[in-house]
């Protein structure tokens, strides 16, 4: 991986990414998805201790699918018999027959499946785009206790094994007898729920908005002569440890929402507290860092700017690929008497050219370009050339010393760019400080929205805003580099609104040559570059070889594709120039379990 990749950009990235996933809704499933919107349960405790359930779901299918799946665990229990399916559909029952194996593209079939602890039912319906009701009914067998000094039915009507989030969810459990005052309910799970006695032996459970991997489970005290013919005996005298339990976490859950509720409030202030500094932070450096001067003042009639070279040009307008860059430094070389490119064939067909150097690098040029003459020539060359082949055998044979050689020499241009005093180095300070405050906010943001406060909503605005502009802090250019970005963005247009108009020599304000390696680096469109060759005489092809090999050779832009092919390596590499009563929680020690989903 390329190490000249800005490590404040690599996280800027991350960050970014984090913000928009934990504060934008996203879609909850795939585009074939699968929701329950409704899941009712009608449910009766026999006198043998075994339960007997109805159950109507109905599924929202959103996509194709071949049936739905219901599993039944059988912890706790003997057994579950006597399992019938049946499809709601105008207020009828059509019943399913139960076959060995089932296949995709079935029907009105289902077939039922023992894996370890537990069933599951398959049923083959298939569906698009539609809702559809299924009944299924079953005996749980010898799922109640029968103690001392009480009966006990602890069962979860919904497993955590459940994949398939719920609108609805609603259970009635209908007991023996009418109940007393030894009758106790306690319904574990969302703590949204609700429970109550709907009739005399009839106790109902409902709760909304049942996400995946929950369940919802009823625990059921009465007399054990309710259940007289149950053979689940414990032997053990166990009312008051029960009702001990359930205590205990109801104290539990109270104590948790308490917390809930100091945390709440205290995300609350520091929320409100924390936005607060953040605009006062932002308008403090925004003020304080405000330019001192027009930057338009500064900005020439000139279309070109500085010839810094075309990789300070690159890394200073973050506008073009390696590539090109690589490109237009070989070709800014040749213009400066450095280089000269030949092609190995006779017949000038070939895409081997040869680069050979003419002239030893000097202090004419930046410490840049002659890093770049020693790595092509010197390191991956012989005897002053370097033909396209042997780049391209070297990047495969030497990636690694490949890419740490251009990591170098990118690491030089950025070392350029700020020796020009190109970049402000002096706020670099002032944007790690907004960086690190920004995050700050955002976890103050993220945590009080969790706890369902919208006070979170406004230092999570003020952590991007914040974050984004310390990271333009920590790449923030002088006034002299943003007067020459400013000419190289006015330069870019020029080139491109060449594409309307007819070009003459009049026109240019620059030596062509120079016009055209800058427009290479900066990412223009070879296209719009073809434009320049009705201004292109045969003087530029004596003098400026490279010009041939760009525009006019029998294989259009052989240069830039040659050299493409060369640096491959190079050209996926980041560049740096992107009782009653709600339900309580614990549980879940009861017998039964299970879910529901599509195939």
């Amino acid at each position: 991986m390329c190490k000249i990749i800005n490590s404040t950009r690599k996280f800027s990235i991350i960050f970014l990414i984090l913000i928009m996933v934990l504060s934008f809704p996203l879609k909850p499933y795939a585009e074939d998805s699968l929701s329950i919107s409704r899941w009712l349960i009608e449910s009766e405790l026999l006198e043998n201790g075994d339960l007997y359930i109805e159950e109507d779901i109905t599924f929202d299918f959103s996509g194709k699918f071949n049936g739905v799946f219901r599993e039944i665990v059988l912890e706790k229990t003997s057994g579950v018999k006597n399992i019938e399916v049946g499809e709601i559909i105008d207020g009828e029952e059509i019943k399913y027959d139960n076959i060995n194996k089932g296949k995709k593209g079935n029907s009105n079939v289902f077939t039922i499946d023992t894996n370890n602890n537990s069933k599951t039912i398959t049923i083959y319906s298939p569906s698009k785009d539609q809702k559809k009701t299924f009944k299924i009914k079953y005996t749980v067998k010898n799922v109640a206790i029968k103690h001392n000094d009480t009966g006990e039915l602890n069962y979860q009507f919904l497993g955590s094994e459940n994949k398939t989030p719920i609108e609805f969810f609603s259970v009635n459990i209908k007991l023996p007898q009418n109940r007393n005052n030894k009758v106790k309910i306690f319904a574990h799970g969302p703590l949204n729920g609700m429970t109550d006695f709907k009739d005399e032996n009839l106790i109902h459970m409902e709760v909304e908005d049942v996400p995946k991997n929950t369940f919802v489970e009823g625990r059921i005290l009465f007399p054990n002569n309710f259940i007289p013919k149950s053979s689940n005996l414990s032997n053990k005298s166990n009312y008051n440890n029960i009702l001990k339990e359930e205590k205990a976490l109801i104290k539990n859950i109270e104590k948790k929402e308490l917390q809930k509720e100091k945390i709440t409030k205290v995300l609350s202030y520091a929320s409100l507290i924390a936005g607060g500094i953040g605009i006062i932070t932002l308008a403090f450096f925004l003020s304080k860092l405000k330019r001192k001067i027009n930057i338009y003042e500064k900005t020439s009639s000139n279309i070109i700017p500085e010839d810094c070279s075309p990789a300070v040009a690159s890394y200073l307008t973050l506008s073009s690929s390696n590539t090109e860059v690589v490109v237009a430094t070989i070709l800014d070389l040749v213009r400066k008497g450095y280089f000269k490119i030949e092609n190995n064939e006779e017949e000038g067909k070939s895409t081997n050219l040869n680069i050979i150097k003419i002239k030893d690098q000097d202090e004419g040029l930046l410490k840049h370009e002659s890093f770049f003459i020693q790595w092509i020539i010197d390191t991956i060359g012989t005897e002053n050339s370097v033909d396209i082949e042997s780049i391209n055998k070297y990047g495969e044979n030497y990636n690694d010393k490949f890419l740490e050689d251009f990591n170098k020499w990118q690491g030089l241009v950025k070392k350029e760019t700020e020796d020009k005093g190109y970049l402000d180095l002096r706020v670099k300070k002032y944007g790690y400080i907004l960086t690190v405050f920004s995050i700050i906010f955002f976890i103050i943001s993220i945590a009080t929205i969790a706890y369902g406060v919208i006070y979170g909503l406004f230092p999570l605005v003020i952590s991007i805003i914040v974050f984004i502009y310390g990271l333009t802090l920590l790449s923030r250019k002088s006034d002299e580099g943003h007067a020459q970005y400013k000419k190289w963005r006015k330069f870019i247009r020029y080139i491109k609104n060449t594409k309307k108009v007819n070009i003459n020599k009049e026109d240019l304000i620059y030596p062509l040559d120079m016009t055209l390696i800058y427009a290479i680096a900066l990412g223009l469109n070879t296209d719009i570059l073809d434009n320049f060759k009705s201004v292109v005489s045969n003087k530029h092809y004596i003098n400026n070889s490279w010009i041939y090999w760009y525009f006019f050779s029998g294989n259009k832009h052989i240069l830039h594709e040659s050299m493409e092919e060369a640096f491959n390596p190079i050209s996926n590499c980041n560049s740096s120039i992107g009782g009653g009563g709600s339900f309580s929680g614990g549980g879940g020690t009861g017998a039964g379990g299970g879910g529901a989903g599509g195939f």
